[in-house]
């Protein structure tokens, strides 16, 4: 048998065998003799398999597929980024991954490779990027806003320190957990007990660093590899660069160049380069390559927007990935049940999306992956043609249209942070600075009146992500809308103007609400469970989210002078993918814009476990 399922068949088909029928001459292996058999294989199995992955046998390198839980799906994969990715125990005999139950909350799971099923892990509801304690007694990750730990004997999770946005985490034998609290910072490090984050790298303006990100600790647990990139809020706009840096000092040095994260196992770093899954030996106490890189699995997928592929492995040659070019898009119709009724364009790194107001148009943010920036694109959806919108080298992200479709305010990197600019929505003529300041803005939404621009800025050091307007008219000074130690983000007017929905984690998990514009008056909270990325029906009557099992969720909002009536949730379908505006309704509320996973591809690949994986290095 090569797994233990098909052992599992094997033992019901002997349960179920009719009595043999051959003639009486022959030998007869009967349903009792089928039974002592497969019970036997049932115990050389049991006791084998945990030698297996202790010591792997000779040269012989094992591989089998993993995949998610009953009714469930993997929280990673094709636009879901790499939030939910397996980490591997250091002993390499278990794994902790994301997995979203149908109609429930992403969580972590936990499964034993000697084990056919897996088991989620309390207290991790919204978990991501998992990583082991040295002693495999404990797992930490990222949750509303927090690098956290939890104990696997029993107990709550434990925050540690902020983390709005994690980008990686990685625990050493000495009690150190280096992380990347945001999508712009360099690396912290914070004692596993717990205890102030002190900084562990500093970035490099002459190199253009403004993120370090993917630590993993060297075998000493006082070295670390992590890669430097440049980005433009959100998406990166480099490949990466390998340090190799230490607790002890700010010193580091180059050791590689790749597509991706880079780890160290077996005597090897392993990273990608495109979608290559390359090994290069390496000496980690000289911290020094010594040797050429070798490809050793191809089609490994990956996020480009945030440099980080799907593999993980560890010392004993276990090793982890996720196949297929999973980071193709397409977008599509869906009506509210959530079918596909119409593919618009070509399958691509699609990211935000908003309609026009007469829902014939919309822009499109496409990630090109040769030059590493995000491109605006415009779709005419009546036509199903699209045309390019912004051509220069920097980043563009968000296209957000003017009442009368004639123009449309977007974000740019070209003065090397996301300013905000407007542009005739026919791409004659250039385009026109509205606002720059030091931190990146994102517009969300554009007043039914045409005076205002809603956008959040990110990253705020004093008060993370803030809700601002910018006035259209005279000095065009912005002035806060929502600025508190809070996170609030994706601000949408209501159709008459006087409301503003928007997302924030004031109660310790993203919640939708809803408050009055321009001033006074209580906010109200329409989500009851948890929610993310608003948007109004053209008429004012709903309210969408996507709530954190990512299935699309519609409120009925109901108005009487300055006070509103909400209606109870009522999901309608999913998953959605949740990286940023990915959708948009149409004008009548009955069909969705969306970006979808390629139709070539599985929401939910399963994963590649090999054993002895270095063995094919020799063949």
């Amino acid at each position: 048998w090569q797994s233990a399922r098909e052992l599992k068949h094997a033992l019901r088909w002997a349960a179920e065998a009719k009595p043999a029928t051959s003639a009486p001459s022959r030998p007869r292996f009967g349903k009792a003799g089928w039974i002592a058999a497969a019970v036997f294989a049932l115990i050389a199995a049991t006791v084998s398999f945990p030698h297996l992955l202790e010591k792997p046998a000779g040269t012989a390198m094992v591989r089998f597929t993993i995949a998610p839980p009953e009714k469930t799906s993997f929280s990673f994969g094709p636009g879901a980024g790499p939030d939910g990715f397996p980490a591997l125990s250091p002993d390499g005999r278990r794994l902790v991954f994301g997995a979203q139950p149908t109609g429930g909350s992403a969580r972590l799971w936990v499964r034993s490779l000697d084990a056919t099923t897996s088991q989620p892990l309390a207290g991790t509801e919204g978990a991501s990027l998992p990583f082991w304690s040295p002693d495999g007694h404990s797992i930490g990750f990222g949750a509303n806003g927090k690098l956290k730990k939890v104990d696997l004997s029993g107990g709550p999770p434990v925050s540690l320190a902020d983390a709005p946005s994690l980008r990686g985490a990685s625990w050493s034998a000495e009690g150190v957990i280096l992380f990347t609290p945001t999508r712009t910072s360099a690396l912290l490090r914070v004692p596993a007990a717990g205890g102030p984050p002190i900084a562990a790298t500093v970035l490099d303006a002459a190199r253009k660093e403004n993120s370090h990100r993917w630590p993993w600790f060297l075998p000493d647990g006082r070295h670390f590899l992590y890669a430097a990139v440049a980005t433009d809020g959100d998406t990166v706009t480099s490949d990466a660069t390998i340090y190799a840096g230490s607790l002890d000092s700010r010193e580091s040095r180059i050791v590689a160049q790749a597509s991706s994260n880079a780890v160290y196992a077996s005597g090897y770093l392993l990273f990608l380069r495109d979608n290559t899954l390359m090994a290069q030996p390496f000496d980690a106490k000289r911290l020094a390559t010594t040797g050429e890189a070798v490809p050793i699995a191809e089609q490994i997928a990956d996020s480009p927007a945030s440099l980080r592929g799907f593999f993980a492995a560890t010392d004993n040659g276990t090793l982890v990935f996720q196949s297929g070019l999973q980071s193709l898009q397409t977008l599509g119709w869906l009506d509210r049940t959530g079918k596909r009724v119409a593919t618009v364009g070509e399958p691509g790194k699609l990211l935000w999306t908003f309609l026009s107001p007469d829902g014939k148009r919309a822009t499109v943010s496409v990630f090109d992956r040769v030059a590493r920036n995000n491109h605006l694109w415009l779709y005419d959806l009546a036509r199903n043609l699209r045309s390019r919108f912004t051509f220069d080298s920097a980043n563009e992200n968000e296209g957000v249209w003017s009442p009368d479709g004639s123009r449309i305010v977007f974000n740019s990197s070209s003065n090397g942070h996301l300013d905000l600019y407007r542009k005739f929505a026919s791409g004659v003529g250039a385009e026109e600075l509205l606002y720059a300041d030091g931190l990146n803005k994102y517009p969300t939404s554009w007043s039914p009146d045409g005076k205002f621009v809603m956008y959040h800025s990110v990253d705020d050091p004093k008060t993370g992500n803030d809700l601002w307007v910018l006035p259209l008219a005279g000095e065009r000074k912005p002035f806060p809308f929502l600025k508190t130690a809070f996170n609030e983000s994706h601000g949408q007017f209501s159709p008459d103007g006087h409301w503003v929905v928007y997302q924030s984690n004031e109660s310790g998990r993203g919640e939708i609400y809803i408050a009055p514009f321009p001033g006074s008056g209580s906010k109200s909270q329409v989500s009851l469970a948890g929610g993310s990325l608003p948007r109004w029906r053209q008429d004012g009557k709903e309210i969408f989210y996507i709530a954190p099992d990512r299935w699309l969720v519609a409120t009925e909002i109901g108005v009487k002078g300055r006070e509103t009536v909400i209606g109870a949730p009522r999901p309608l379908f999913g998953p959605m993918l949740t990286v940023g505006y990915q959708y948009d309704v149409s004008p009548d509320g009955q069909r969705f814009l969306a970006v979808l996973p390629n139709e070539q591809t599985t929401p939910s690949e399963p994963l590649t476990l090999v054993l002895n994986w270095t063995a094919g290095l020799k063949k």
